[in-house]
C-alpha cells in the first residue's frame, strides 16, 4: 500500500510504502504476544479476587391514563404522545421521595451493607442518627440503581446490581411498588382535593346562572320584548318589500326623466323624430293629425305637379298642411307638460320610498344591536349552564368509581442464577487483547516518528536523487583505515563499491571529476572518496583530491604528515604540483589539503583555484574529490561549480529527511551537480544491493567456520 504526501503545497516524495509498519510489526510480534501473555498473567490473579454482582431486574407497566379530574385546564397537562412524559415516570422511580418510601418499607436502614458495619454499631434512636442511616442507604440503593424504558413500549425496567441475587431482587420489586404506591397516593390526594374544589365551582356557577337569567329577563322587560323569534324574519321582509318598492320607483323616474328630455330637446331634435317616440306616437290625437299630415302632404305633392307656387290651390294646401302642424304643435305641448308631471311624480315616489328605507335599515341596526347583546348573553348562560352539568357529572364519577393506579408491576424480579458480572474470561481477554494493541500503536508510532532513511530504496523516494548504492555496517571495524582495509582486501566486499563505480560509469554525463558530500560530519564521506579512488585506480589514473579544510582527522591526516604541502600552497603558489601529490599506488596519487593560513571561502573562491582544477583533469583521467560537510561550510558550493558532479554520502538512519533535503538544495543551489547518493553503514538487516547481500551471507560462513579472521 502507498500514500502520497504533499508538504507546503509541494510534492515532497512520489509515494510512502508502508510496508515499513509491516516490517516493523513482524520484527516486533514475539514482543508483542509476550505483552500480552505478561499481562494477562499480572491481571488473572486481580481478576479472580474480584467478587460477582448479580442484576435483577422488575418490569412495569405504565399505563398513562389521564386524571380526568377536573373540566378545567391543569398546569401538569396530560400528553402521554409525548416522551416527556415517560421520561418524567423514568426520573421519578429514581427520586429522592420514592427511593426514600421503598429504603423505609424494605427497611434498608438497618441493613449494614447499606449503612456500613461501623454505622450500624454506632446506631442511636435519635431522628438525626436515623437521617443519617437513610442517608447513607438512599446513597448506596443510587449508586447500584438502574431505572430505564424499553424503546416504543409502555414498559419500565427497575434493575438493581448486588452481591446477593435475594436481595437483588426484593429491592428491585421494592423500588418499583414503593414508585406504584406513591403514584396512587398522589392521585387518591388529587382526586380528593379535586371533588372538593368541584363542589364549590357548582355553588359559585349556580349562582352566576340565576343572576344570569335575571339580567336576560330586564333585558327583554326594558326593551318590551317577550322574545327575539320571528322578529328578523318579519323586519328582514319589510326590508325588502321597501327596497323593491325604491327599485319600482327609481326605474320610473329615470323612464320619465329620459322622456322628458327626449321631448324637451327643442330644435336639435326634428318634429317627426319626437312623433316617432313611442309614448307620443301612441297617443290618439298625434295618430289621426300624422294621417290627416300625411293626407294634406300627399295632395300638396299632387297639385305641385300641375300647378305653380303661386297657385290658390297650391297656397291652399299649403295653408292646409301649415294648420295641421300647428295643431300638432298645440297637442305636443300638452303632452311635454303631462310628461313633465309624470316625471315630479315619479322623482316624489323615489324620494319618500328612499326614506321609507333608510328608516327601515335603522330599525333593523338597533334591532340587530339588541340581538346580538341578547344573544351574548343568552351563549353565556348555555356555557355557565354546561359547566354546571359537566362539574355535576364529574362530582358524580369521582364519587362512585375508584382509583386506579397509573402503573402495575407487570413482570416482579426473580433473583439471578448467574452473576451478571464481571464477566472474568471476557475481562481477563480485554486486558490481554488492550496490552497488545497499546504496545501495537507503540512499534507502529515509533516506525511513523523514524523519519530518516534506513534502506537503499527510501534514497530516491525521499530525496528524490539516484540511489548508487549501499555501505554496509562492518562489526567489529575501529577507524577508517581497519574498515577500508576489510572491504578492499575481501573481493566480496570490494564489489560493494565497484558496483557503486559501474552505477556512476553508466551515466550518460562526463564524470570526470567527482566530489563527495555529505549533509553532516562523520557520515562516511572520506572512506567513500578513497575507497572510490581505490577503485577508479584499477585501470584509470586517478587522484584523491582532500579539500576538506574543516575536519583535522580527515585524508591528509591518513595518507600525509603535518609538513606536508597541499591545495593551500598550490594556491598560494609556493610548491609545485609533483612537489605536493603524493603517490599510493602506480595509478593513485593523493594531493592533501595543506596548511591553510586564510578562510576556505577565500581559496576556493580565488582566481588560481579554476585553473589548478584544469590542470588536474589534464593529468588525471578521474579525480575523487573530499570535502567538508554542507553543515560545516559553503565549500560544497564553490566546488560544485568545477566539478562534473556530487556523490551525496547518507548515514542509515541518522539524519532526518528534512536535514538531508536541506543539504542537496544547498549543493545543488546553482545546477544540477547531485548524480546520486550513496546510504552507508547500513544495518543488516536492511540490505538489499546483491553484492552487500552476497558479502554478508559469504562472511557470516566464515566467520563461523574461521573465528578471527577479518
Amino acid at each position: 500500500m502507498k500514500l502520497s504526501i504533499v508538504e507546503n503545497g509541494k510534492k515532497r516524495e512520489e509515494t510512502v510504502d508502508v510496508s515499513r509498519f509491516a516490517k516493523e510489526i513482524k520484527k516486533n510480534a514475539c514482543k508483542i504476544v509476550l505483552a500480552g501473555i505478561i499481562s494477562g498473567a499480572v491481571a488473572y490473579p486481580l481478576i479472580s479476587m474480584l467478587s460477582s454482582k448479580y442484576v435483577s431486574t422488575a418490569t412495569v407497566l405504565l399505563k398513562a391514563q389521564a386524571d380526568n379530574v377536573s373540566p378545567f385546564p391543569q398546569v401538569e397537562d396530560f400528553d402521554s404522545t409525548r416522551t416527556g412524559y415517560y421520561e418524567t415516570q423514568y426520573a421519578l422511580m429514581q427520586s429522592r421521595i420514592v427511593l426514600e418510601k421503598a429504603v423505609r418499607e424494605l427497611k434498608l436502614d438497618q441493613n449494614p451493607d447499606f449503612i456500613g458495619k461501623k454505622a450500624d454499631e454506632k446506631a442511636s434512636n435519635s431522628e438525626d442518627a436515623e437521617q443519617q442511616r437513610i442517608e447513607r442507604a438512599l446513597n448506596t440503593l443510587q449508586k447500584n440503581l438502574t431505572v430505564s424504558g424499553i424503546r416504543t413500549t409502555n414498559l419500565a425496567t427497575v434493575s438493581y446490581e448486588s452481591t446477593s441475587p435475594q436481595l437483588s431482587s426484593e429491592i428491585a420489586n421494592g423500588v418499583a411498588q414503593a414508585f406504584i404506591d406513591y403514584t396512587l397516593d398522589q392521585k387518591r390526594l388529587k382526586t380528593e382535593k379535586a371533588r372538593e374544589v368541584n363542589l364549590q365551582k357548582m355553588e359559585e356557577v349556580q349562582k352566576e346562572i340565576a343572576q344570569q337569567k335575571a339580567d336576560i329577563d330586564n333585558f327583554l322587560a326594558k326593551e318590551g320584548l317577550l322574545t327575539f323569534r320571528g322578529i328578523d324574519g318579519f323586519e328582514t321582509e319589510q326590508l325588502s318589500i321597501v327596497t323593491n318598492r325604491l327599485a319600482d320607483a327609481t326605474q320610473r323616474r329615470i323612464a320619465a326623466e329620459s322622456l322628458e328630455k327626449a321631448v324637451s330637446a327643442g330644435g336639435r331634435v326634428s318634429l317627426d323624430n319626437i312623433i316617432s317616440l313611442p309614448t307620443i306616437s301612441n297617443h290618439a290625437q298625434i295618430q289621426d293629425l300624422r294621417i290627416a299630415m300625411i293626407q294634406a302632404q300627399r295632395s300638396l305633392y299632387e297639385l305641385q305637379k300641375s300647378y305653380g307656387p303661386k297657385h290658390a290651390k297650391i297656397l291652399e294646401a299649403q295653408a292646409q298642411v301649415k294648420a295641421i302642424q300647428d295643431q300638432m304643435g298645440v297637442v305636443l305641448s300638452e303632452l311635454k307638460k303631462g310628461i313633465h308631471q309624470q316625471y315630479l311624480a315619479a322623482l316624489a315616489d323615489e324620494k319618500d320610498y328612499q326614506a321609507q328605507l333608510d328608516q327601515q335599515k335603522e330599525i333593523f341596526q338597533k334591532l340587530a344591536e339588541k340581538r346580538s347583546l341578547y344573544n351574548s348573553q343568552k351563549l353565556s348562560l348555555d356555557k355557565l349552564e354546561d359547566l354546571y352539568k359537566t362539574l355535576y357529572q364529574r362530582t358524580q364519577e369521582l364519587s362512585l368509581s375508584g382509583i386506579n393506579a397509573d402503573a402495575v408491576l407487570y413482570d416482579p424480579a426473580v433473583p439471578a442464577v448467574k452473576p451478571s458480572k464481571p464477566n472474568k474470561a471476557l475481562l481477563l481477554v480485554m486486558v490481554v487483547a488492550l496490552a497488545m494493541a497499546f504496545f501495537f500503536m507503540y512499534v507502529i508510532v515509533k516506525a511513523a516518528m523514524d523519519n530518516s532513511i534506513r534502506t537503499l530504496g527510501k534514497v530516491k523516494k525521499r530525496l528524490g536523487v539516484v540511489s548508487l548504492g549501499e555501505i554496509r555496517r562492518i562489526a567489529g571495524a575501529g577507524d577508517r583505515a581497519q574498515v577500508r582495509d576489510l572491504i578492499t582486501r575481501n573481493p566480496l566486499n570490494a564489489d560493494i563499491i565497484h558496483s557503486i563505480r559501474t552505477q556512476i560509469l553508466l551515466d550518460n554525463r562526463p564524470q570526470q571529476v567527482l566530489a563527495i558530500s555529505s549533509a553532516k560530519q562523520g557520515e562516511g564521506r572520506s572512506l567513500l572518496a578513497s575507497l572510490l579512488a581505490n577503485s577508479f585506480s584499477f585501470d584509470q589514473k586517478t587522484l584523491l583530491l582532500d579539500l576538506d579544510f574543516f575536519n583535522r582527522d580527515g585524508l591528509s591526516a591518513e595518507f600525509s604528515t603535518s609538513t606536508s604541502a597541499g591545495v593551500a600552497e598550490l594556491l598560494r603558489g609556493e610548491v609545485t604540483l609533483d612537489a605536493a601529490r603524493i603517490t599510493l599506488s602506480d595509478t593513485l596519487d593523493f594531493l592533501p589539503r595543506g596548511k591553510a593560513n586564510a578562510s576556505s571561502l577565500l581559496m576556493l573562491s580565488s582566481e588560481r583555484f579554476e585553473p589548478l582544477i584544469r590542470d588536474l583533469r589534464n593529468r588525471y583521467q578521474r579525480i575523487i574529490v573530499d570535502v567538508s560537510a554542507v553543515s560545516q561550510s559553503q565549500d560544497i558550493g564553490l566546488i560544485s561549480r568545477v566539478v562534473d558532479g556530487v556523490v551525496f554520502v547518507v548515514q542509515a538512519g541518522a539524519a532526518s529527511v528534512e536535514t538531508l533535503r536541506a543539504a542537496l538544495a544547498k549543493v545543488d543551489a546553482n545546477q544540477e551537480v547531485v548524480m546520486g547518493a550513496v546510504l552507508n553503514l547500513v544495518e543488516e538487516k536492511n540490505l538489499q544491493t546483491k553484492e552487500s547481500l552476497r558479502s554478508l551471507n559469504i562472511t557470516t560462513d566464515e566467520l563461523m567456520n574461521t573465528t578471527g579472521r577479518l
